[in-house]
């Protein structure tokens, strides 16, 4: 059975009658508690990270097909545009999934879901639209085309993985 710190904290300064509202201990320990908290909602363990590396075996997995099409169309070409347009959205992707990671327990879930809206879809497409103006040979091979496809298609992914976090921190914090 779990206990609630909070409710043992607060058990903790309710019965320490040593502390008066005046006392300068009484204001430390609140700020203990304060700290503690804090803490606690920036504790993180290695399987809080697993959805970015899922997101990078997925980029990954799919990289092959995009490979081959690349190949197929345009030669090298192709190849290296399929390489920058699985950078470009897995750079995106992983720093939407980090917001969402790192602010999950907070009372900011619902700005970072916000926040790695606008990451997960301003970094693909703003760098879509410059290497598309900015890079020939690699604009030729259909750059803009595979990053499209690629946000697309990991898009969904990450929704999940990203909506899977902000409902687990909220159960999880309903239930303490």
């Amino acid at each position: 059975m779990r206990t609630n710190p909070r409710r043992d904290e607060i058990k903790t300064i309710s019965t320490d009658s040593s502390a008066t509202p005046t006392d300068p201990q009484d204001n430390s320990m609140t700020n203990n508690s304060l700290a503690s908290d804090a803490h606690r909602a920036f504790h993180f363990a290695w399987q809080d990270f697993l959805p970015c590396l899922w997101m990078l075996l997925a980029i990954v997995g799919v990289y092959p097909f995009f490979a081959i099409y690349g190949y197929a169309f345009y030669q090298v070409n192709g190849v290296l545009s399929a390489a920058l347009a699985a950078a470009v959205v897995l750079l995106a992707m992983q720093a939407a999934l980090l917001v969402s990671i790192l602010f999950r327990n907070s009372d900011q879930r619902v700005a970072s879901v916000l926040i790695s809206m606008s990451l997960r879809a301003g970094i693909p497409l703003t760098s879509a639209m410059c290497l598309h103006t900015a890079v020939g040979p690699l604009a030729d091979a259909g750059l803009f085309g595979m990053i499209l496809v690629y946000y697309l298609l990991t898009l969904a992914v990450e929704t999940l993985f990203a909506v899977q976090l902000v409902s687990h921190a909220s159960t999880c914090n309903k239930a303490v």
